[in-house]
């Protein structure tokens, strides 16, 4: 009774801000939004004064999973706002057709965008994106962003449960970890890291054994993803209060909303009518652009974000984790890992 509790929850407040008509709702309060601009293409954003005039120039922005969806809608805005813009995607030869083609949208200098080949729910495949990039190179911003939800239980070929390894274990906690750590890679001091989670954790409170889906007989593609997510926002938490005092990096989880992405269609089919109206790409990704333009005083470290505002992290109780069970979440990651 308390989990369908809390799925009646997790609609009910999906319905009346995750869909398009709660992104309509959220964006009339931003300032000078211009509601009737024209939208020139699929992925090219309509009018927000501020996104608008906003200057990524010198910056270098990672993007994961940026070849189809809000990646690729991401990659296409900060590659027009100038920034270098490095595409962390699975298949090359997607990567590269999606990076020439954000080139020709947006007349971005030869160069500003191109595509790193890297799985990112692959410890290995991370290393070697990682010791590809010059030593010289600071990342200003990096968006977790790729991701699958799988209705059959999935292994890497390192043996790690797809839906964690992407999401959370390598996708989210390795790669921050490395960019922190790695001579090759450093995050720059101001820089700023997000982890795009979903309304979907609002479903539950973390497990480590259902993340990792321990138990191959009780496999559920989409509560995996939840714990999967529900880490994503913890993990924002724990590196915004590890920072050392005085630390200016923002670290935080966003929700794009409910997006209607090919991810969407893979996993829920038709049954995706009833997350209608959804937004569509660029509603999603307006969220995580301002976020990465928004000055660093402006944006709230550890905090989980949706169309430009901090949300509520739990409809209840039920959906908390004790200090402990976060902590083991922690210890467990490094052991996964081994960073």
């Amino acid at each position: 009774m308390g989990q369908s509790l809390t799925t009646i929850q997790f609609y009910a407040h999906g319905r009346r801000h995750s869909t398009l008509t709660g992104y309509r709702k959220h964006v009339a309060s931003y300032p000078a939004y211009a509601s009737s601009a024209p939208q020139p293409s699929a992925y090219l954003p309509p009018s927000h004064p501020d996104l608008d005039a906003a200057d990524l120039s010198g910056k270098t922005v990672v993007i994961t999973g940026a070849n189809s969806g809000i990646g690729y809608a991401l990659a296409t805005y900060c590659a027009g706002k100038n920034a270098s813009v490095l595409m962390f995607c699975r298949s090359q030869e997607r990567g590269d057709k999606a990076a020439r083609t954000i080139q020709e949208e947006t007349s971005c200098a030869p160069g500003n965008v191109r595509c790193v080949q890297c799985d990112v729910g692959l410890k290995s495949s991370i290393d070697a994106a990682i010791s590809s990039l010059p030593a010289s190179l600071r990342v200003d911003s990096l968006v977790c962003n790729a991701g699958v939800l799988l209705n059959e239980r999935t292994l890497t070929e390192e043996g790690v449960e797809c839906t964690a390894a992407t999401h959370l274990v390598y996708g989210s906690y390795y790669l921050t970890k490395r960019l922190l750590s790695s001579e090759a890679a450093r995050l720059a001091d101001d820089g700023k890291v997000v982890f795009l989670s979903s309304g979907g954790m609002y479903n539950t409170k973390f497990s480590w054994a259902g993340c990792l889906s321990l138990d191959p007989d009780r496999y559920s593609g989409n509560l995996s993803y939840a714990y999967a997510k529900r880490g994503q926002v913890l993990l924002a938490e724990e590196l915004t209060k590890a920072q050392p005092e005085g630390g200016k990096r923002s670290f935080v989880s966003a929700h794009p909303g409910w997006v209607d992405t090919p991810a969407v269609d893979l996993a829920y089919g038709s049954g995706k009518r009833a997350l209608q109206p959804m937004r569509d790409m660029w509603q999603g990704a307006e969220g995580i652009a301002w976020l990465l333009t928004a000055p660093a005083g402006e944006v709230e470290s550890g905090g989980f974000y949706l169309d430009r505002g901090v949300q509520k992290k739990h409809l209840n109780k039920r959906t908390e984790n004790t200090p402990e069970q976060v902590a083991d979440m922690l210890t467990k990651l490094k052991e996964q890992t081994g960073i």
